[in-house]
């Protein structure tokens, strides 16, 4: 049956992920993009950065864009994390919310970053099953889900990556967040033709793209968001929209901020791409005879419209080109793993997480069956990774940008990976040996009494913990200047900074 088509609020539109070191310039220009993105876990962590996305959302669509979330662990999400993303997409009025198809923590061991799944028909289950869990906290608005960059491969996989997706979409309901730049990146890492790639990409479930720039070191390339989008990356991006039609484009850069000029290029080359595309007017979406699930099935959707719950027996089953309809069929009533699968995939995963925290180098032998120098990699990257968490959390220090950058790796490289608010507890560690220098020592020290203001910790095993009582304490500065910090009760109560005049 062919139906129309729903059109986004944001169909064609280019935007670009919020930052600070970018909030001047397009405050200045605001018609330089249609809409931002923000982090959605940047938002948590700061009360600040929370006001500063409620401000800019009466400038233009907000979308929150969740990185730890974790949908595809297969012990489930942590639906705490889940009512806070659906508390402030309504605070935002978003449009749409994203989230990851990876993992960020396994058998009780917070990884650290994004970490993609094994492509099996049992990592797809998981992530319905807490993609079902996250929408009952969720506003009625689209969860897109973005593919991810795969440093470490699993051993085994059941399922090309383009047909892992194609599963993962038609089990959720959820369109597909397409990071081009992560396609581009697997392809290149894998030996494999990109364009290849992305066409095995089911591109008629596509609602967002992403783009971002990356760099080749010895030989792996690696999506940084810290470099300029290449020519092969804006050549994907044409190919989707040749195929999808007009979506939304979003440019990410979240490092080494060149000036604006030349990030208003690379907005004016998608917007280009984006005026290019040909309508989209229908979507094949044959009707079939629905299952009888636990909970009623989530009919598919486009952003702006929200994924309605649909009565058992009558719901629509996404298919791409080729999926014949019993295999549909069979993908809606699938949606439960048996307890031995998710059992096994709990197991890989509390593997992984190990491997890439353990706070020693694993040997060789203990790494099997993985790629010894894929686990090398993936740790290199999630030790990198910690401190571009926790620098944003000292915004003060992170003025001197390339001192506290190298500090913060020191400090990092030193100390175990904390079990929860890792970002947080680094952030303390960098300042406490911050304030030792006398060059960053004014900026640390309020950078740390600020914090303290809103945590407690480290504790014995280096965790800290949000600050529930209220707070007053003083500190001087090199000169002899006092600042004041005072929070009161709660967690997310504001925390003002006095200092009274000399």
């Amino acid at each position: 049956m062919l139906v129309p088509a729903p059109r986004s609020p944001l169909s064609g539109a280019v935007g670009v992920g919020f930052r600070p070191e970018l909030a001047a310039d397009l405050l200045s220009a605001p018609g330089a993009v249609d809409f931002v993105e923000v982090v959605a876990e940047a938002c948590f962590a700061s009360p600040a950065a929370r006001r500063e996305a409620s401000a800019i959302a009466r400038i233009w669509p907000v979308v929150p864009h969740g990185v730890k979330l974790s949908l595809g662990s297969a012990s489930g999400i942590d639906m705490d994390r889940a009512r806070r993303l659906g508390a402030l997409c309504r605070e935002l009025s978003a449009p749409v919310v994203s989230e990851h198809v990876a993992f960020v923590r396994g058998g009780g061991r917070e990884i650290g970053h994004l970490t993609a799944l094994p492509y099996t028909l049992e990592a797809a289950r998981a992530v319905a099953r807490n993609v079902a869990a996250a929408r009952r906290a969720l506003p009625e608005i689209p969860l897109l889900l973005e593919n991810a960059a795969c440093t470490l491969r699993f051993p085994g996989d059941a399922l090309g990556e383009g047909d892992f997706y194609a599963e993962v979409v038609a089990r959720t309901g959820c369109d597909l967040l397409l990071d081009v730049g992560n396609v581009y990146a697997n392809a290149v890492n894998a030996g494999v033709d990109p364009g290849e790639l992305l066409g095995s990409y089911p591109l008629e479930r596509v609602a967002m793209v992403h783009i971002a720039g990356g760099v080749v070191e010895h030989g792996f390339y690696f999506d940084t968001h810290a470099h300029p989008v290449p020519a092969p990356v804006f050549a994907l991006l044409a190919q989707v929209v040749a195929r999808a039609g007009p979506l939304p484009i979003l440019l990410e850069r979240d490092g080494d901020f060149p000036p604006f000029a030349a990030l208003a290029a690379e907005i004016a080359t998608a917007r280009a791409i984006a005026l290019s595309a040909p309508s989209r007017t229908t979507l094949t979406r044959p009707t079939l005879a629905g299952p009888t699930p636990a909970e009623p099935t989530l009919a598919p959707t486009r952003p702006g419209l929200g994924l309605a719950p649909t009565r058992p027996g009558l719901g629509l089953a996404p298919t791409r080109p080729g999926l014949p309809a019993s295999r549909a069929t069979s993908l809606q009533n699938s949606f439960d793993a048996s307890p031995s699968e998710a059992s096994a995939l709990a197991e890989v995963q509390a593997r992984v997480a190990e491997l890439l925290t353990s706070p020693v180098d694993p040997p060789p032998e203990a790494v099997a069956p993985f790629d010894v120098e894929d686990v090398a990699r993936s740790r290199a990257i999630l030790q990198r990774k910690r401190v571009d968490d926790a620098l944003p959390l000292l915004p003060r220090l992170s003025s001197h940008r390339e001192a506290a950058a190298r500090l913060g790796a020191r400090c990092v490289e030193a100390s175990p990976r904390a079990p929860s608010l890792t970002a947080v507890a680094d952030a303390l560690r960098i300042a406490a040996a911050a304030a030792g220098d006398a060059r960053l020592a004014p900026e640390a020290i309020v950078d740390r009494l600020l914090l303290r203001a809103r945590f407690v910790g480290p504790s014995g095993d280096g965790s800290v913990r949000p600050r529930l009582l209220p707070f007053i304490r003083r500190e001087r500065l090199p000169g002899g200047r006092v600042v004041w910090a005072i929070k009161g009760i709660g967690s997310s109560a504001e925390v003002r900074l006095i200092e009274p005049r000399r």
